[in-house]
């Protein structure tokens, strides 16, 4: 017989399993179980877990709160949830990077300044005991033979996994966001010293990242009229103040003014060598296409297709970084 108390008790999980779905579902349910203990047994519910909502933003301030291994994260990711698996996947990079920095405390003014300012944002000190047994404690958790040894097994995630289902599932900003901590996490993963093999497959990562970037610089440029008018008209200033008092052949002309770029905005930079060429394809001067609408509007439209054809390198790049790392890790 049907109780009152058996259907408050479905009701409120009918709400719990919507509110848990929605925006910020992780976090509102996080806040939730810590009210009273009746809520705390939604919080080993299967069913629940697998659908929690964890498209959260990671920040320095917050990064650190999410390496625990009794928590909410770990939880859902080990019921099966993609999405909190691939939140996790992005803490595993951070804290094998971590913990590369740590034992190897490469000079960080000899690394390139997208890397440096990545690390120095995210990771600013490995000096911290206790940061760093907490870090090194969580990988642990991780690691294939203390997977392989528990009677949990088959529930639990090695971290190499993990990393290989963000390379499987990540978007093109997911990797714009993670590549430094990605690279840093398969030299962490490598150990034993760098082959051939692995130079390889940190290559097809960087290529992975600079095929992301094109991608996410041609949506911009594809986005309205409007936006492209606003990235063009860039274009043309840069060319009207650098290349003014030019007299060379074109290729020259055309690298001079790519090393000359550096400081413009991706999206602008792009744009710019898209019309270069496409002024050698059409065989129109550059200063004159400049002002001439028609190859203006026609540039407009190529943006399209190029950005199919960017959409298509980005997933054959993909395909090619995910077989070199299963050849590599499994």
């Amino acid at each position: 017989m049907v109780t009152m108390k058996d259907l408050l008790g479905e009701l409120l999980f009918h709400i719990i399993f919507l509110l848990v779905q929605s925006s910020g579902g992780a976090e509102e349910f996080a806040r939730i179980i810590t009210v009273c203990r009746d809520f705390l047994l939604y919080a080993e519910d299967k069913s629940i877990l697998r659908v929690v909502n964890f498209d959260v933003k990671m920040e320095p301030v917050n990064f650190h709160r999410f390496q625990n291994i009794k928590g909410l994260l770990v939880k859902c990711s080990e019921a099966g949830n993609e999405s909190a698996q691939h939140v996790l996947g992005k803490v595993i990079m951070l804290s094998s990077t971590h913990l590369f920095l740590r034992k190897w405390q490469p000079v960080r003014s000899s690394l390139a300044p997208l890397d440096r300012s990545m690390l120095d944002c995210w990771i600013p000190d490995t000096n911290i005991p206790a940061q760093n047994n907490r870090v090194r404690s969580f990988m642990t958790y991780f690691s294939p033979i203390h997977v392989y040894r528990s009677k949990f097994s088959s529930t639990r995630l090695v971290h190499r996994h993990l990393v290989k289902l963000f390379l499987l599932n990540g978007s093109h900003y997911d990797f714009i966001e993670m590549y430094v901590f990605l690279k840093y996490c398969i030299k962490y993963f490598m150990a034993m010293g760098v082959t051939r093999e692995d130079r390889r497959l940190i290559a097809s990562i960087k290529l992975l990242y600079i095929r992301a970037l094109c991608v996410t610089s041609l949506e911009k440029l594809d986005k309205t009229k409007e936006s492209f008018n606003d990235y063009f008209r860039g274009v043309r200033e840069f060319l009207e103040v650098k290349a003014k008092n030019l007299d060379r052949n074109f290729e020259n002309l055309y690298w001079d003014l790519m090393e000359n770029s550096n400081e413009m905005a991706v999206e602008n930079r792009v744009l710019l060598t898209q019309y270069m060429q496409k002024c050698v394809t059409v065989g129109v001067n550059w200063q004159e296409a400049l002002n001439d609408m028609n190859f203006v509007e026609a540039l407009r439209e190529d943006m399209g297709n190029r950005l199919d054809e960017a959409y298509t390198g980005f997933g054959i790049t993909r395909a090619m970084t995910l077989d070199q790392f299963e050849r590599k890790f499994g």
